[in-house]
C-alpha cells in the first residue's frame, strides 16, 4: 500500500466540498434523524417535521461522520419509526467550529496577498497567474 492510500478512502466524496459542513450544521440545528425504509431497506434522513432536510444532506455523509466519531445516533430508538436522532459529539463540535472559521481565514489570506480568489471545479490556478501579469503596464527602454 502506498503512503497516500492510507489516508484516502473510497467514500471521500461523501465529505468533499461543503457536504461535511452542511451535515454538521444540519445536526446542530436539531431534529435530524436517520430512518430506514421498511419496504425497500434504504436509509434516508428527515427533520422534526418528517421532511427531507433543506439544504439537502446525504445519508452517506452523515454515516461517514458517525463512523468518524463526529456525530452520534440515539440507538434507543428504532430506525423505522420515529428514527434515530443525531447529535454532535465533542469532536463534532470542534470540527464544526474549525470548518466555520477555515473559510474566512482563507479569504482573508487571499485578500492580503493580492492573489485573485480561485474557486470551482476545473479552474486552473496557473491561468490566474498568467492573467495577473497581463495587467502590468508594458515598460520599454
Amino acid at each position: 500500500m502506498k503512503p497516500h492510500d492510507a489516508t484516502s478512502r473510497d467514500d471521500d466524496w461523501t465529505i468533499s466540498g461543503d457536504r461535511r459542513l452542511g451535515a454538521l450544521e444540519a445536526v446542530e440545528a436539531g431534529g435530524l434523524r436517520f430512518h430506514k425504509s421498511a419496504v425497500y431497506g434504504y436509509t434516508y434522513l428527515s427533520d422534526d417535521q418528517g421532511q427531507r432536510p433543506n439544504p439537502e444532506v446525504w445519508p452517506e455523509t452523515v454515516q461517514r461522520l458517525v463512523t468518524g466519531g463526529l456525530l452520534a445516533q440515539d440507538t434507543s430508538e428504532g430506525l423505522y419509526r420515529p428514527g434515530r436522532l443525531l447529535s454532535l459529539t465533542p469532536q463534532g463540535e470542534v470540527a464544526l467550529q474549525d470548518a466555520r472559521t477555515a473559510t474566512p481565514r482563507v479569504s482573508a489570506a487571499l485578500s492580503r496577498s493580492g492573489a485573485p480568489a480561485i474557486s470551482g471545479p476545473g479552474v486552473d490556478p496557473s491561468a490566474a497567474c498568467a492573467t495577473s501579469t497581463a495587467t502590468k503596464p508594458f515598460r520599454s527602454r
